[in-house]
């Protein structure tokens, strides 16, 4: 037979089956036996009959794909994650359903029972609810419901009541390291802006930075810790509220590097600058700390071994293998120039 224009009757000619036959194992409709399936999927590969890969996926129980959610591709940390995460995917043979929830809950809802529908073999989930320090009870129950069928992987995330694999960045000894460095360049008066109250990545970032610094004999300051949001526009609303205090702090830690942005052009534009005046230092060292003027110090949450990571541990549990329930990737210090001896 020629490769061009392969029909079923052509398979099922050479597989010595009916059409009917090989029209169940397209849709699945009915039941065929496992050595007349791998008949006509062999047949169907040699000649590569187009509906390949569902008739492979019907005959190995999967479809090759994985879906990702997240709250926000505009977001550089999101994106860049997904980036390395997929690119690692796709040389592991897997092609990627991305879903955007906007930080839309019931999109969130909506796009994991998707995922459901189009038998991925796996989820990688990525902000959102498993990010809420008091969870959705509710919709907790739905996503142990899911992983009794699907593998599901957290990313710097987690939810209570729900035993899922984790794979994270150690944001905690991120911060410590932020807080030795400012300490070291002789800051003792430091304040931790941005993020929102209930969020675990903030949460976490929060306790670890009041734990050291009074582990360090040094005050923390509550009006020095605030803020509600993590991009630029959040990051000059804190600068707003900083510039009105009485006392400032010499340096500050934001929770990202987008409030770092934020609180540096609203700085620079009544006429302090950073960092001779005050020093800023963000995390995540996403790609537009490296360029903002004057260059953020940061934290580099290490997206390629995260995503690849996280990619590794959800093969191997669509495996079937025993994997660790939690595995920490280590951040590093990024120095730069927005932050000076005192």
């Amino acid at each position: 037979m020629k490769k061009e224009n392969i029909t079923i009757y052509d398979i099922a000619k050479e597989a010595s089956v009916s059409p009917a036959t090989v029209s169940r194992v397209l849709t699945g409709s009915a039941k065929v036996r496992p050595q007349t399936m791998r008949k006509i999927v062999d047949v169907m590969e040699k000649y590569h009959f187009r509906p390949n890969s569902l008739a492979r996926s019907l005959l190995y129980k999967q479809t090759k794909t994985i879906g990702f959610i997240l709250p926000d591709i505009n977001h550089p940390f999101f994106s860049t994650l997904v980036l390395k995460s997929e690119a690692h995917a796709l040389k592991l043979g897997y092609t990627s359903f991305l879903c955007n929830t906007m930080n839309n809950a019931i999109n969130e809802s909506n796009y994991l029972q998707s995922l459901i529908e189009k038998q991925v073999d796996g989820i990688i989930y990525l902000g959102g609810r498993i990010n809420d320090s008091v969870p959705d009870k509710q919709y907790a129950e739905k996503l142990k419901k899911v992983m009794e069928r699907i593998p599901v992987v957290f990313v710097n995330g987690r939810m209570e009541g729900v035993d899922a694999h984790i794979v994270r960045a150690d944001e905690e000894t991120g911060i410590e390291r932020l807080v030795e460095l400012l300490v070291n360049l002789n800051h003792q008066k430091i304040g931790f802006l941005g993020g929102v109250e209930g969020i675990t990545s903030t949460d976490v970032k929060k306790a670890a930075f009041i734990q050291l610094m009074e582990k360090k004999g040094l005050e923390v300051n509550s009006e020095w810790i605030f803020g509600n949001g993590f991009s630029i526009e959040s990051g000059e609303e804190v600068a707003a509220q900083l510039l009105s205090l009485n006392e400032r702090p010499t340096a500050v830690i934001c929770a990202n590097d987008l409030v770092a942005i934020g609180m540096i052009k609203v700085l620079t534009k009544f006429g302090l600058k950073v960092p001779d005046d005050i020093s800023v230092v963000g995390f995540d060292d996403i790609y537009l700390a490296e360029h903002f003027p004057p260059g953020i110090t940061t934290v580099s949450q290490n997206y390629e071994q995260l995503g690849q990571t996280a990619i590794n541990v959800l093969v191997d549990l669509m495996n079937h293998k025993q994997i660790e329930k939690e595995i920490i990737v280590p951040t590093s210090l990024v120095l730069r120039d927005s932050c000076k001896l005192l």
